[in-house]
């Protein structure tokens, strides 16, 4: 039930700043406009991976690309991803 309050969540975020993501060239995606395709994953594990966030959603469908953000300064994790 966690993951489905985070997922309503993430969908909810998205909305708000999708017009700021896609003004900001960087933000975009190598696959193209992802607006409507990333999902915001919040409360992730301080030592979780990209490539374990995007195992763990292949169970679900294809996925593209899985993010988790990283803080420059300490190269830790942020504690989310999309």
């Amino acid at each position: 039930f966690d993951i489905f309050k985070k997922l309503v969540f993430s969908v909810f975020i998205l909305s708000e700043v999708r017009s700021m993501a896609t003004s900001i060239p960087s933000a975009r995606s190598r696959f193209g406009d992802t607006t409507f395709t990333k999902i915001f994953v919040g409360g992730l594990a301080w030592e979780t991976q990209s490539r374990g966030l995007q195992k763990h959603f292949e169970q679900f469908g294809e996925i593209l690309e899985a993010a988790v953000i990283i803080d420059k300064k300490s190269g830790r994790s942020k504690g989310y991803g999309f």
